[in-house]
Formats: structure tokens, sequence, C-alpha cells
């Protein structure tokens, strides 16, 4: 194979940043923007060992999922990826990929994975917007002051890049993010802000985080600088309450969002780090709440929550259904950040014991479980792996609840768990590789997967939730 030869290639796999993968003579060649099923005409763009690139010069047969992306900025935002792909067809191929991976990498051969649980609306369900600034070009005036030459830009990174694509509208984000990138970006040009510039360390407005709670419509603000203040504050405030009392009003004719924390985060550090340490609040209160069933959570500016609060409460409520609490259970709720999935299970455990190694989301965790009048649940700082051999040895888990970052379980707390010894493990994973790699360490370890249901919490994109259940083998099926 060599580069600008042209091959007539099928599309059998995607990718997880949305490209398309077919074969030539055995050897994988990843296409960008091809789907499965496309059958193209296909220009090679780089040779490599083990596979090759190459990019469409015309699609000799559409694939039946194949749409006309509904996003302006599909073609330039490296955001949502899946775009030219059918919501039917996306299901489908996260499917695929968990039971792929589950084969391939854990060895599990035996076991259906479920159709992925999808959305009614795949739409807007981000409670979370991550807006990046650039800046726009400056000039001197006739009086000698910088004024800026070109609008700046709010929105989301180019693919692979660090240019800013300009996006006034996002059809995964909730409608006060739009709002609020719009009033900012009025504020940065009406009163000349400066922002920030990676390459040089000078500038000062950085990012804009706003976060948006779907059942109270409740709505954060925060902005991230490279300095101690912002000029004529009252100014941005105001744009900001301006552009969410326009949003349009509820099916009962009242506001559906309500603008309730602004909030300054203060990062000087260089590198690519978003939020610093301190926050300041301007404006409100500083912190948000939501609700998921019956539980209220508050959120802070720095306390991870889920981004997609529909598929949340799926996702929670498939892990009560894999957990099968009696009421009599000790669970261990391990990487459990600010506590959302274990006191979600409290009510029907007899005990809850969360670990978690950020001191900010323990301290989170517990504040949950007192405002929700949850007497049965506590939250330990530390690394579960040091945590469950040293403060835990003496406790008799009936289940554990893994749900650790992309990059997996930490291989001593693997070991951990299976020392505990608990009747069920119950793991949520972001990342189908690094499960199938855990969930072959407990296989071998006397475990054995009964369940596995992957949940669509990030539409358009080529992320995928799953949750796996597992439960002791007897001596004769130990893997």
């Amino acid at each position: 194979m060599k580069l600008g030869e042209v091959y007539k290639i099928e599309i059998i796999d995607m990718g997880m940043e949305g490209e398309g993968i077919g074969k030539v003579d055995g050897m994988a060649v990843f296409v960008e923007g091809a789907i499965v099923g496309d059958l193209a005409e296909v220009e090679i763009t780089q040779v490599k060992k083990s596979f090759a690139r190459g990019k469409v010069l015309s699609l000799i047969q559409k694939s039946e999922h194949r749409i006309l992306p509904q996003c302006s900025y599909a073609e330039e935002c490296g955001g949502c990826t899946f775009q030219s792909m059918d919501y039917e067809g996306q299901l489908s191929l996260k499917q695929k990929w968990v039971s792929d991976r589950l084969q391939r990498i854990g060895g599990v051969t035996d076991v259906e994975v479920k159709p992925t649980l999808g959305m009614n609306e795949p739409y807007r369900y981000r409670n979370k917007a991550q807006f990046p600034i650039q800046a726009g070009r400056l000039v001197k005036n006739h009086e000698g002051k910088l004024r800026n030459n070109k609008p700046c830009s709010i929105g989301f990174y180019k693919p692979k890049t660090h240019d800013v694509v300009h996006c006034e509208h996002c059809m995964i984000q909730a409608e006060p993010a739009e709002a609020l990138a719009a009033a900012v970006k009025k504020y940065v040009e009406e009163q000349t802000v400066s922002v920030y510039d990676p390459k040089n360390g000078m500038g000062l407005l950085r990012h804009l985080i706003v976060k948006s709670a779907f059942a109270t419509g409740e709505v954060m603000a925060i902005l991230v600088v490279n300095g101690s203040h912002l000029k004529k504050e009252e100014r941005l405030i105001e744009l900001m309450d301006e552009a969410i009392n326009a949003l349009p009003l509820n099916e009962s004719g009242e506001p559906r969002w309500y603008l309730e924390s602004v909030v300054l985060n203060i990062n000087k550090n260089k590198g690519s780090q978003i939020l610093g340490k301190e926050c300041v609040t301007l404006a409100g209160k500083p912190t948000i709440t939501d609700q998921v069933g019956d539980l209220v959570f508050e959120i802070s500016p720095k306390s991870f929550y889920q981004v997609n609060p529909v598929q949340m409460k799926v996702l929670y409520d498939k892990v009560v259904e894999f957990a099968a609490l009696t009421g009599e259970e000790t669970v261990l709720d391990l990487y459990c950040g600010v506590g959302t999935i274990g006191l979600y299970c409290a009510s029907k455990a007899k005990r809850i014991i969360g670990i978690e190694s950020e001191k900010a989301a323990v301290i989170d965790a517990n504040r949950n479980a007192v405002i929700n009048g949850i007497v049965n649940a506590e939250y330990i700082c530390g690394k579960s792996e040091e945590v469950l051999p040293k403060r835990l040895k003496d406790v008799k888990a009936d289940v554990v609840i893994l749900d650790p970052p992309r990059v997996g379980c930490h291989a001593e707390l693997l070991e951990a768990v299976l020392k505990v010894d608990p009747k069920r493990i119950v793991y949520v994973s972001c990342d189908p590789a690094t499960l199938a790699r855990d969930i072959k360490v407990l296989g071998e370890g006397g475990y054995s997967v009964k369940e596995v249901q992957p949940v669509d919490m990030f539409p358009s994109t080529g992320h995928v939730e799953t949750i796996i259940m597992m439960t002791k083998c007897g001596s004769e099926g130990k893997k």
C-alpha cells in the first residue's frame, strides 16, 4: 500500500473519534468522514506498519444509517463526531463496541450484551458546558489604545488543534450555555477585556463554564481568569441576567431557567488544567442544586456531576437493579466522587461506605448525605487500594460498586476488592477497553459476568457507558 493509491473500501466498523474503519488485504484503514455501511472510494493519505489512513473521494454506496448533520458546525467542531449517523445506528454501534472488547480483551464470550439504552430526545442533554475563549486580533486605534480588530471566539476546539470554533448554537448543550456564551462575548468586546493566550501566558479571560440544573432550573456561570478580578463585573452580571431572562418560558408560561450563581475561578497557572484552586462568588449563591429521583444534590463550581441528568437516572436505576439490594447489604462505593451512586442506593441498603481520593468530592458527598437526611452513608478520603486493606479490613461487604475514571481500576484496587470477597460486583465504566481488561482480572479472581448493559450518556459522540454485574463463581465455575 502506498500514499496516493485509491481503493474501494467497505466500512465495517468505526473508531471512537468518528472515523470509519475498513480493510485492504487485511490491513485496517481509518477513513475520515465514512460511517459503518458506506462503500467508498478512498485515497490513502498515510501508511504505517499495521494500519493506514485515507480520505473519501466519493461514496459509491451510502450507509442506510447516513444522514445530513443537523449541526451547522459539524464539519469544524470536534465535539460531536457522529453527526452523520442516525441515532439507531449510533446505539447499535456502541453495543457492538462493548461486545467486541469484552470478547477480545476480557474473554467474555457467553454473555449477551443488551441493546444500548438510548434517549427519546438525544439533543440538548448536557448540563455542563466548557467553552475555551480565544482572542480576536488586537490593534492600536488612533489614540494608541488596543482594540479588537476581530471578534473573540467562544466555542469548542477544532479536532486535534487548540483553535476555537465560535459556536453560537450547539445541539447537545442546554439553552443557558448558548445564552451565557453570547453574553460573555458581548461583554469581552464591549469592555475590551483581554483574553488569555496559552502561548505566552498573557491575557485575562480563559474559559466560561456553565452548569444548568435540569430539575430546578438553576444556572451557574463560572469565569476562569488569569488574575484576581474582572473590570465592571456588574455589567457582566447584567448581560448574563438579560440573556437568561430572554430564554423561552416553560409550558406553564413561567421561566424555565434562573441565573443563581456567578463565580470567578482564579487560575494563574500555565498549562491545560482548566480550573484553579480559588473560587470567588461574584453574585448569587456559591452552589446550585439539582434533583435526581427523590434526592437533592448540591453542585459547586469544582464538583463532579454526571453531565446527562436524564440518562443519569437510567444509569443509576440499572445499578440498583444489578446490585439486587434487599436492605440488609453493606455496599462499598469505590471511586465514589460526590457520592451520587451510593446515595441513590442508600434507601435500599443497610450501609453505604464510599471511598474517593479527591478531598473536595468527599466533602461534597458527606454534605449531600446530610442534605438528604441519609444517615447510613459515610464517605472516606483516600485511595481505595490503601483504605480497603487498612481502615476497612474488618468490614464484610456484600456488594462492591466500581465507577473508575477512563483509565480503569488500579491493579492494587482490584486485588483489594477480591480480598473483600463480595457477593456481587457492579462495575460502571466509561471505557469498554479498560472495563474488559479489569473484568478479566476479576474473572481470574473467581467472578463471572452475568449482565452487560450499555447506556448512551453522550449521543452524537463516540462515548458509551457500560454497567456490568458480576457474581462469585462456585469452585466448579471459577475462571
